[in-house]
């Protein structure tokens, strides 16, 4: 008959395996699919700032707007004045930013939890319970 210590050194063992499988699952196939999503993030980001200049934009949006509406108007029409090229290079690195936050999330979320619980995903044993 199994002591009690000896179920609470199983399960510390069995939670640093599966921390060391999610690593590793981690490593091989969601840190490749974020680094391009973060080196296409960056390579819209410099194509955005050779057309666009935020400081000069900002600057412009305080010096004409009296409020917040006034500040986010100004936003808008100053996007709609713009070439298509800069227009869809904004809406392009929105875009990109918005996956590129929602899979760094997803992946913090499922670190965070931790244990069986965020191994819950992978198709073998106790895992799945």
């Amino acid at each position: 008959m199994p002591h009690i210590a000896d179920n609470a050194i199983h399960l510390e063992l069995k939670g640093r395996i599966m921390r060391r499988v999610y690593a590793v699952w981690f490593w091989r196939s969601v840190a490749p699919f974020l680094a391009v999503e973060a080196v296409l993030l960056l390579g819209v980001a410099a194509g955005v700032f050779s057309q666009i200049s935020p400081r000069q934009i900002l600057f412009n949006a305080l010096s004409a707007s009296s409020g917040v509406f006034d500040f986010a108007q100004f936003f808008i029409d100053n996007f709609f004045v713009k070439s298509i090229q800069s227009r869809l290079l904004a809406v392009l690195y929105v875009v990109v930013a918005g996956l590129f936050a929602r899979d760094l999330w997803r992946v913090r979320r499922k670190f965070v939890l931790g244990g069986s619980e965020a191994l819950a995903f992978l198709p073998f044993g106790e895992a799945r319970r």
